[in-house]
């Protein structure tokens, strides 16, 4: 009896959460006719592109309602990409068909949608906005090719109008461009799935995104988003000057590809060329006005340069761009520090703070205003939660200690001092040990 009544509990304590787990399903047809110059296999890959992005598109009307997407005033030309980033299209079922004046293949696709992590992977993407741009770039692509297919499949219809002579010079050429566009379809779906190995801002798998770029530009060497995409890859691993040969070669193919030139910048930083890398951000600007993420990177390599009017400059037109810009706010504040306006400074992170409770270096930066302005329990506040957000966070300790110290606090300075080097940073147990505070 005891058994079967714990057993109920459970059930009822477990019945809410159970509640809460819906699976959407969304499925779609195409039936693709061919023939004339056009292959089975050539029709084929057309056809799943085609049902995948149109899926796709279905689903993403259900993204539209979602209260995340509504918040973050979702353009309309962004929800296809999306939907890509956060959701898998399978292939149902594909199956020949032949009737009277016609050959063709029908394909079924479907999205299941599993709305008890849907809103984190939603919230995730639209976070990182670099990634939903680069999904966008790759479902335009799906689209200008899907579009010239269509166009080759009309001139395919009115070949029988021709002369058999002009007939086999049209076919040749004809079956040509269905090749290639069919190769490029393919390496848009190999640039994919390398987008799909993308999590936090990084590849989780570089060596395995670089496998399916190299088959992607094996495949359309004029393919400039696989260009970038690889770039981004070689930068996580390290190699910076394969990067920016990756980047360069997505420009020299695009010249207004406006990620590129930031990853390019971004590399240029890496190597610290910061000339280069504030030229290529001030490009990407040029091309698009709105790029926030240049606005940034190019505000935090003219804080670098201690070029700080410059960088308040630019992080303001980022926070105006996106308001909920915590980064933006944090930086801003470190320059605002540097020109030893703390009040200003402490104002930016506490909007940093309050946009990302979590931003233990926002604290911390709080934490170096306050002592700027002598209100040294403020700043202790601060450290100290910057430490329980980030318990390794060394220089926290040793900015902590020190305040300790002021405060003829010395047995708190040592054990501070002491645990900040045991993190790696022994700046302040050398002084204090130097100055003979701490053993």
């Amino acid at each position: 009896m005891l058994r079967k009544a714990s057993f109920l509990i459970l059930l009822l304590i477990l019945l809410p959460c159970i509640s809460y787990a819906e699976i959407k399903t969304f499925t779609h047809t195409v039936k693709q006719p061919f023939g004339g110059s056009q292959s089975p296999d050539d029709a084929r890959i057309a056809a799943i592109a085609k049902a995948k992005r149109e899926v796709l598109e279905i689903a993403g009307t259900y993204l539209e309602t979602m209260t995340v997407v509504k918040e973050h005033e979702v353009e309309s030309d962004d929800i296809l990409a999306l939907a890509a980033g956060v959701l898998k299209a399978e292939i149902v079922s594909q199956k020949n068909y032949a009737s009277e004046d016609a050959f063709g293949i029908i394909i079924e696709t479907k999205v299941d949608v599993d709305t008890s992590i849907l809103d984190e992977r939603v919230k995730a993407l639209l976070q990182d906005r670099s990634l939903l741009d680069r999904y966008k770039a790759d479902q335009k692509h799906k689209k200008e090719l899907l579009d010239r297919i269509e166009e080759l499949e009309r001139e395919n219809r009115k070949l029988i109008s021709l002369s058999p002579e002009k007939q086999k010079q049209e076919k040749e050429t004809l079956r040509n461009q269905f090749k290639l566009s069919s190769q490029s379809l393919s390496a848009s779906e190999l640039n994919e799935k390398a987008l799909a190995l993308v999590k936090e801002g990084k590849y989780t798998d570089p060596d395995g995104a670089l496998e399916y770029l190299n088959k992607a530009i094996e495949l359309n060497p004029k393919y400039a988003e696989a260009y970038n995409n690889r770039g981004i890859a070689w930068k996580s691993k390290g190699n910076y000057d394969q990067a920016i040969s990756d980047f360069s070669k997505a420009i020299e193919l695009n010249p207004r590809n406006v990620v590129a030139y930031w990853n390019r910048g971004a590399t240029w930083g890496k190597k610290d060329n910061y000339d280069q890398a504030i030229s290529d951000f001030s490009k990407a600007i040029e091309i698009n006005p709105k790029a926030t993420d240049a606005y940034y990177t190019r505000g935090y390599i003219w804080y670098i340069k201690d070029n700080y009017d410059q960088a308040i400059s630019d992080f303001s037109k980022a926070i105006e761009l996106n308001p909920r810009n915590a980064l933006a706010y944090w930086k801003r504040g470190t320059a605002w520090g540097k020109k030893g306006n703390y009040d200003q400074a402490i104002s930016d992170f506490s909007k940093a703070i309050e946009l990302n409770s979590k931003a233990a270096g926002a604290y911390y930066n709080r934490g170096i205003a306050w002592k700027g302005k002598g209100n040294y329990d403020q700043a202790i506040s601060d450290y100290s939660k910057a430490i329980e957000l980030y318990p390794k966070y060394a220089v926290a300790y040793v900015s902590r200690g020190f305040l300790w110290f002021i405060m003829n606090n010395y047995d708190q300075a040592c054990k501070d001092v002491q645990k900040g080097c045991e993190l790696g940073n022994c700046f302040g147990l050398k002084k204090l040990r130097k100055d003979g505070y701490c053993k």
